[in-house]
């Protein structure tokens, strides 16, 4: 299997802020796929406050993965604390408006769907936290896999057909089953990998679908974000109206 593996300096890479916060994203610069809209990897060198901005229609997930930030919306109208390992959930629906702050340290993907605007717009604002506690580490196979979104975890997604888990592999070779009728989203957050044979470092990003079990040779201990997301959607998606 030939997967198209971007690594970090092929991403697009801005810096905010006055080098504050640097963002990698890497769906930037390919046409989008499934109902994915953005995806953000976001490190905090210093404090960073993106101030009061607005959302309309959109579905947002931020996992903090180290440090941690705080939030202000209209929906929730306070500031609210979210530590390492909570995951931040936001529906905007007919519109709110937010501000984050991040501490310095801090390590997070911020992830946006579209979960069909004909309804989104029409729905209320959402906005829940998932703390660290909401998720825990499980053994499975030879690996550890923590389950943030799904049927079966603690988030489920309006936009439809969305899965999201982090892989912790030790050193050594692993098979990850998936689901064939899906985009599957690769992110490898430490370490080196071979993926079906294709070399990918840390901050390195892939994508592919209609497999149904993935193999990887860990060449140290690593970990690796895999994100499912529909072939198709049975809605007019915003990208392409």
């Amino acid at each position: 299997m030939k997967l198209h593996i971007k690594t970090k300096e092929e991403q697009h890479i801005v810096s905010i802020f006055e080098g504050r916060l640097i963002e990698n994203k890497p769906l930037a610069g390919d046409p989008l796929y499934s109902n994915l809209i953005y995806w953000a990897n976001v490190e905090a060198v210093e404090e960073g406050t993106f101030p009061m901005h607005p959302h309309e229609g959109i579905e947002i997930l931020t996992f903090i993965f180290e440090g941690g930030l705080e939030h202000f919306d209209t929906a929730s109208n306070k500031w609210t604390p979210l530590p390492a390992d909570a995951v931040q959930h936001i529906q905007a629906g007919s519109g709110l408006q937010h501000s984050e702050k991040y501490v310095k340290g801090s390590r997070a993907f911020q992830i946006w769907f579209d979960p069909d605007f004909t309804k989104s717009l029409k729905k209320a604002p959402y906005y829940k936290d998932y703390q660290a506690n909401s998720f825990l580490w499980e053994n499975e196979n030879t690996y550890q896999v923590k389950n943030y979104v799904g049927e079966d975890a603690p988030i489920q997604t309006d936009a439809s057909g969305i899965a999201a888990k982090r892989y912790q592999l030790p050193k050594g070779n692993h098979s990850i089953a998936l689901d064939k009728n899906s985009f599957l989203s690769f992110y490898l957050m430490e370490g080196d990998i071979e993926i079906e044979g294709n070399k990918m470092t840390k901050d390195s990003f892939t994508k592919t679908s209609n497999i149904d079990k993935i193999n990887i040779n860990a060449t140290v201990d690593s970990e690796l974000f895999v994100l499912l997301s529909p072939i198709k959607v049975d809605y007019k998606k915003v990208a392409d109206r």
